[in-house]
């Protein structure tokens, strides 16, 4: 992996990309965005008191994008809930984004926002979405997942993390929302951030039929085990640590892919020491089950069921992780798509189908190129409890509008990109 022909083909993606970037249409930094025009008034909806990496980046103004021609409305879908032959419902809190000349004779593609744990997308990316509309062109759906959301924007219903209820959401919203006038339905993808991918990649193993044409999958710095899902920085007040709970063990961490030292390190460098599977860690604390209770957690890893999954897939990791103090997930999360079905998995801007090693990142960095993004917007979403001294924040809208566009036009141009395996 360390050869010239890695390094060419390193470089070359690079230039792909700054390609990429500059036929986005992203406007110059230092100027206010235009305001869109909405169909219902949803951007007038408070967006609730967390606003974890909302704002824009210390030192980095937000970017103009004309969202005129871009409108949001918002939807109300209720779905259908088979639980163990009990029916029951969940009432979603939604937006569907479009340009106004996505129409049923020129329909374009969709991407399908499955959030972060915390915060809900609705209503806080409706704008940064408008953006990211604008710039490639095409729909995106806002919602959130049964039992979260705040105050008059939360879906009813249970919030099971990633179980039955959030996973059988992200299988019917695929259905109805991919054949809604104006889409092209060939080209319906899911953008998932950090936990999102939890329900999506369980979708992919329990309704494999539903979802065999699913187009993409753009991950976001997702956690592909119990063990990264439950990682927390070290803190005596909330009972995580000082060691790590039950149940993180060897099989479970994938100890034998990199030593733990190296996936979940200890205090060092002012930095504190990453813990896993404390009782007073997150999802433990809301559910209970901590991860010795294999019955709750095999459902819900990631890392098995990206093996099922036939989409494209897109992996993106900032310089700073925004919970977790390695990349390892990362690299689980590539070893997984190399076993899967899928024709295309990229790391960031590595070559398509590679798998990247401490040394091929080594190389990269002795000549001045990385392998974790960075840019003018930042180089982490927050809150990022491990990052260096030079962290600085990536906003929603510089996610949106700056980094997502590249990867979104990227994964959808399969001549530029095609299969490559």
């Amino acid at each position: 992996m360390q050869s010239a022909k890695f390094l060419t083909q390193w470089i070359v993606a690079v230039q792909l990309v700054v390609a990429a970037l500059a036929l986005g249409g992203v406007v110059g930094c230092g100027k206010t965005a235009a305001s869109g025009s909405d169909a219902t008034t949803d951007d007038s909806i408070a967006t609730g008191t967390d606003d974890v990496g909302a704002g824009d980046a210390p030192g980095h103004d937000a970017i103009a994008v004309n969202t005129t021609q871009v409108e949001s409305t918002v939807i109300s879908p209720v779905i259908q809930i088979n639980d163990q032959g009990q029916q029951d419902q969940s009432a979603i809190k939604a937006t569907f984004v479009r340009p106004l000349d996505c129409t049923a004779t020129a329909p374009c593609p969709l991407v399908i926002v499955v959030g972060d744990y915390d915060p809900a997308p609705y209503p806080l990316y409706t704008d940064p979405a408008k953006k990211l509309a604008a710039l490639v062109h095409a729909n995106v759906l806002l919602f959130n997942l049964p039992g979260t959301g705040d105050g008059a924007q939360q879906s009813s219903g249970t919030n099971d993390y990633g179980g039955l209820w959030h996973m059988t959401t992200v299988q019917q919203l695929y259905k109805t929302q991919s054949i809604t006038p104006g889409v092209d339905k060939t080209k319906v993808g899911f953008l998932t951030i950090g936990t999102g991918i939890v329900a999506v990649t369980a979708a992919f193993d329990a309704f494999p039929s539903d979802l065999a044409s699913v187009n993409f999958v753009i991950d976001v710095e997702g956690p592909v085990d119990r063990c990264s899902m439950s990682q927390a920085p070290e803190d005596d007040a909330k009972k995580i640590g000082p060691g790590d709970g039950a149940g993180a063990s060897d099989s479970a961490c994938h100890f034998s892919t990199a030593p733990h030292s190296a996936q979940y390190p200890p205090a060092q460098g002012g930095k504190p020491a990453s813990i896993i599977c404390a009782p007073g860690a997150w999802p433990i604390t809301a559910t209970g089950s901590g991860c010795d209770d294999n019955s709750w957690w095999i459902d819900r890893e990631a890392y098995t069921k990206l093996q099922k999954v036939g989409a494209r897939y897109q992996r993106l990791q900032f310089k700073y992780d925004h919970r977790l103090p390695s990349y390892w997930a990362s690299r689980l999360a590539l070893k997984a798509m190399a076993s899967s079905a899928s024709h295309y998995f990229a790391l960031n801007n590595m070559p398509a189908c590679s798998t990247i090693n401490d040394a091929d990142c080594a190389t990269l960095e002795s000549g001045g190129q990385s392998c974790w993004l960075s840019g003018s917007w930042g180089n982490g979403l927050a809150s990022a409890p491990y990052g260096g001294a030079d962290f600085q924040a990536i906003s929603w809208d510089s996610l949106f509008s700056e980094v997502l566009p590249t990867y979104v036009n990227a994964i959808l141009d399969t001549t530029t990109n095609p299969k490559c395996k």
